[in-house]
C-alpha cells in the first residue's frame, strides 16, 4: 500500500511571487479583521487560552462567520511565510558566487529601503490630510523614523506606533545583518547543512522558552520583536532551499497539525506553534497558488500582487482607519468582509502608485548621463 505524501520541489521566482501574494492577503485581512468587534484576536506575541477558546467557540457557534474568525486568529501567520522565503532566498544567494557580508547587506537594504521611504512619505501625506502636517510631525515623526531604521523594536511605546506592522522592518533588517554570518559556519557543506539548520531552529525555540521572560524584563523587548524569535522559521526556509526534491509523508503534516493544535491549548508548547504552522502553510499556499494559476486572470493577479507585496505590507497599516470605522459601526460579519474587501482594493491601488514611483526613481537614479 502506497503511503500518501507531498512532493517537495524548488520554488521558482514566479511561484514565490504567488506565494507572497497569498501570504500578504492573509496579513492585511488579519490586520483589518482582528480589530473588529466580536473577533477572537490572535496569539501572536503572547499567549492567551481565552483567545483560542473564543476562536474555537466562534467557528462552532457561528459557522457563517468562519472566514472572518479564521483570518482574525490565523491570518498573522502569513508573516512567517516572508521569514521562510527570506531564509530560502539567503541560501540561493550564497549557493552561487557567495557575496561578502557588506555586499549582501547593501544589496538587501537597497532593495528594501526605497519602498520604506516612499511608504513613509505616503503616510505623512495621508495623515497630514486628516490631522494636519504639523500635528503629524510632532506626534509621529520621531517614532516613524525609529520604526524605519528598526530601532523602535527596543522601545515599548514605539513598537506598533505609528504603524503597527512596521515591527517587521527591524526584524528583517536584523536577519540581513546576520544571514552572511550564518554561512561562516559549515552551512555550505551539503552533508552537515540539515543538521546545523535543525539545530538553529531548535535553539531559537528553546532560547525563547528559557530566556524569553528574562529577555523581556531585562531589555523591555519581546523575544519575537527580534530575529532571535524567528530564526526557527528562517532556518526552515534555508532547509527548504537545501532540498531540491523531497518526498514528505502525510503523517509529517498530521503531526505538525497536532502539534499546532496542542500548542494553542498550552502556553509552553505555543512557543513552537508558528514553526508547525509554517510547515503546514507553505505546501498549502503552493497548492492553492497552483490551482488558482490555472485561470489566467488569477495567475496574473497573484503574480502582480506578489511583486508589489512589500508596498502592500508597508502601507496597509496606515490606510485601514476609514474602512475600519465602517466595519466598527455595524460589525455584522458580512459587512466586516465587505469593508475588508474595500480596504484591500484601496491598499493595492495605493501600493501600485508607490511601486510606480519607486520604479521611476530607480530608473532615474541609475540612468547614465549622456555625453
Amino acid at each position: 500500500m502506497r503511503i500518501p505524501s507531498y512532493q517537495w520541489r524548488e520554488i521558482s521566482l514566479t511561484e514565490s511571487y504567488k506565494i507572497r501574494a497569498l501570504a500578504i492577503l492573509m496579513i492585511i485581512a488579519h490586520n483589518f479583521l482582528h480589530l473588529v468587534m466580536d473577533t477572537p484576536g490572535e496569539n501572536e506575541f503572547s499567549y492567551s487560552s481565552k483567545k483560542y477558546r473564543a476562536f474555537v467557540d466562534g467557528i462552532c457557534n457561528s459557522p457563517t462567520d468562519s472566514v472572518r474568525i479564521l483570518f482574525s486568529y490565523l491570518g498573522h501567520y502569513g508573516v512567517q511565510i516572508f521569514f521562510f522565503l527570506s531564509g530560502y532566498g539567503a541560501v540561493l544567494n550564497f549557493s552561487k558566487n557567495p557575496p561578502s557580508w557588506w555586499t549582501y547587506v547593501k544589496r538587501r537594504l537597497l532593495a528594501l529601503y526605497p519602498a520604506i521611504f516612499i511608504a513613509a512619505i505616503g503616510m505623512f501625506i495621508y495623515y497630514s490630510s486628516h490631522y494636519g502636517f504639523i500635528q503629524t510631525v510632532e506626534e509621529d515623526g520621531a517614532k516613524l523614523v525609529r520604526q524605519m531604521f528598526g530601532i523602535s523594536n527596543f522601545i515599548p511605546d514605539n513598537i506598533y506606533k505609528p504603524i503597527g506592522p512596521w515591527w517587521f522592518i527591524g526584524v528583517i533588517v536584523q536577519f540581513y545583518l546576520i544571514a552572511p554570518l550564518l554561512f561562516k559556519i559549515p552551512l555550505m557543506n551539503t552533508a552537515k547543512r540539515p543538521l546545523i539548520l535543525g539545530g538553529i531552529a531548535l535553539s531559537s525555540i528553546l532560547a525563547e522558552y528559557y530566556f524569553g521572560d528574562s529577555f523581556r524584563h531585562t531589555f523591555h523587548c519581546h523575544f519575537n520583536h527580534t530575529i532571535l524569535g524567528h530564526l526557527d522559521i528562517c532556518a526552515l526556509g534555508m532547509l527548504g532551499a537545501h532540498f531540491k526534491k523531497l518526498t514528505i509523508p502525510l503523517w509529517a503534516f498530521v503531526l505538525a497539525a497536532l502539534m499546532f493544535v496542542t500548542g494553542n491549548w498550552h502556553g509552553t508548547l505555543w512557543i513552537a506553534a508558528a514553526f508547525w504552522m509554517t510547515i503546514l502553510l507553505v505546501p498549502l499556499l503552493r497548492i492553492t497558488a497552483s490551482k488558482l494559476s490555472k485561470i489566467n486572470i488569477f495567475d496574473n493577479t497573484l503574480r502582480y500582487i506578489g511583486q508589489i507585496s512589500i508596498y502592500i505590507f508597508l502601507c496597509n497599516g496606515y490606510l485601514r482607519r476609514p474602512s475600519l470605522n465602517g466595519a466598527e459601526d455595524d460589525p455584522l460579519w458580512w459587512k466586516s468582509l465587505y469593508y475588508c474587501s474595500e480596504f484591500i482594493l484601496f491598499v493595492i491601488l495605493w501600493a501600485t502608485v508607490s511601486y510606480w514611483i519607486d520604479q521611476k526613481l530607480r530608473k532615474t537614479l541609475t540612468r547614465k548621463p549622456q555625453t
